[in-house]
């Protein structure tokens, strides 16, 4: 039976999977060889706690962490093509949107680019969509 974390990995990686113009996806633990000179996402799933959020003989808990979307863009070209990457998914990851399977919702809190870097051949930008979810 999938986790509490497993579920909400598989809700966050379906928005992700969905949006339109996304380019190639290195999941996490799977073996992806980049082509350098084509974009590329590896997105991270980072749980950081679980609480509860009322007290009691049957506390509802309370989980929260950062879904970490890496955006690579091949290097040498200015931050543009990678700014462009990141507020795509960032606009698909809107404060306050519940995302669902059905059974199990999401909430996200905010989504914000963080700081480029050069990993050559990649300049890389990080978008972290906070969320939290109840169970």
């Amino acid at each position: 039976m999938p986790s509490v974390n497993d579920k909400i990995r598989s809700v966050l990686e379906a928005r992700l999977s969905s949006i339109t113009g996304i380019p190639d996806i290195a999941w996490e633990n799977v073996k992806y060889s980049p082509t350098t000179g084509r974009p590329f996402v590896q997105p991270l799933f980072l749980p950081t706690q679980q609480r509860p959020s009322v007290r009691g003989l049957n506390p509802i808990l309370r989980y929260q962490g950062i879904f970490s979307v890496n955006c690579f863009v091949p290097e040498g070209n200015g931050p543009g093509a990678a700014d462009d990457l990141a507020n795509l998914i960032i606009d698909s990851f809107p404060a306050t949107t519940d995302l669902t399977d059905g059974t199990h919702y999401v909430t996200i809190e905010f989504a914000e680019r963080q700081q480029g870097v050069l990993r050559s051949p990649w300049y890389m930008v990080t978008v972290d969509v906070d969320w939290y979810s109840y169970k």
